[in-house]
């Protein structure tokens, strides 16, 4: 219940923001309708140790209210057992965060990034986004102006290095992934090997035999929050072999991962609450400290994984220090009302 008006709130934010944008382009209600329902899985996955929280609360108030608490105690149930009860009976929604996180959140997001450019720009979500990337490859410093596609490239630009010393400059017209090769065409290369002179030539076709592939390349022009679970521990791993930063990769992979350990540590907290200091408190209270208290977990969250990228810190340490204060937390407020 919790999910679905967390949920419903947010869908009617981003319905009103959309109908500002009708008169873009070719875009109509249906299309955004189908936007909203579209976004329901990031909506799950972004709400998901909130209302963890909020969701334990308000069926811990109900146990409460009823006496069941008591009831169990009487029977013989020690707190540690409550707890260990609870936790079991959240698996499947752990479990459904995973599936989310994996297979769900990054089909869906595709989805709408492709659905959204077509109608509302006319045009493929790769020829109007994606222009102005940099990585490294070997040796080489790859400018490319623009990705047509994921097996064509425009305005690409090599910077060949040896010894930390550039050696040759190309200037390439357009590089079409063929047959596990990138084929050059039109190319323009620059020697400057040697200190005597400078050597230009004009080459109609070339290969280049070059670690990236067309998987890679839709790996990196992807924003990392709508890769899976999988494909953010393989570019991580692309990335680290080509010695650029991996980081934020790292960074989003483990909160991926550690996604179910957030809500078995928002219900831990939401038990540690209705034992203590919301012991015997109203309803409607307990919801406005769940809310508080998920929002401080949201943003602390944020903050550790950008601390933990600035200050060259353990991306799982990033992820999981939140995780680990706000369970502390709750054990020693477990403590203290025992």
């Amino acid at each position: 219940m919790v999910f679905l008006v967390l949920i419903s709130l947010s869908s009617i934010i981003r319905l009103v923001d959309e109908l500002r944008k009708i008169e873009e382009g070719n875009y109509s209600i249906f299309e955004i309708i189908i936007y909203i329902i579209l976004s329901l899985p990031k909506d799950f996955e972004l709400f998901f140790p909130i209302a963890t929280l909020l969701g334990g609360l308000l069926g811990l108030s109900v146990l409460e209210v009823h006496n069941e608490f008591i009831a169990m105690q009487v029977s013989g149930f020690s707190k540690l057992q409550i707890v260990l009860s609870v936790i079991k009976a959240s698996v499947p929604v752990l479990l459904c965060s995973i599936i989310s996180n994996e297979w769900i959140v990054p089909n869906s997001e595709k989805i709408i990034y492709t659905y959204r450019d077509k109608s509302q720009y006319d045009t493929y979500l790769l020829s109007a986004k994606f222009k102005n990337l940099w990585f490294i490859d070997n040796n080489d410093f790859v400018y490319v102006e623009r990705v047509v596609s994921c097996s064509e490239l425009l305005g690409v630009k090599l910077y060949n290095f040896d010894e930390k010393k550039l050696k040759k400059i190309f200037y390439v017209n357009r590089a079409v992934f063929i047959n596990k090769v990138w084929h050059l065409i039109d190319v323009n290369e620059l020697d400057i090997s040697s200190e005597m002179c400078i050597i230009n030539k004009k080459i109609p076709h070339s290969e280049w035999h070059a670690a990236l592939t067309p998987y890679k390349l839709s790996m990196m022009i992807t924003h990392p929050n709508i890769l899976s679970i999988s494909k953010l521990y393989h570019c991580a791993k692309y990335f680290n072999k080509i010695g650029q930063s991996s980081k934020y990769y790292q960074m989003i992979f483990w909160n991926k991962i550690l996604s179910p350990i957030s809500g078995s540590v928002m219900t831990i907290m939401a038990l540690a609450c209705t034992f203590g200091p919301l012991h015997k408190k109203k309803i409607g209270f307990r919801l406005f400290i769940g809310s508080v208290v998920g929002f401080l977990f949201y943003i602390l969250n944020q903050i550790f994984g950008i601390l933990g990228i600035m200050y060259n810190v353990s991306p799982i340490v990033g992820s999981i220090s939140p995780s680990v204060i706000f369970l502390i937390i709750s054990i020693i407020i477990m403590w203290i009302y025992s």
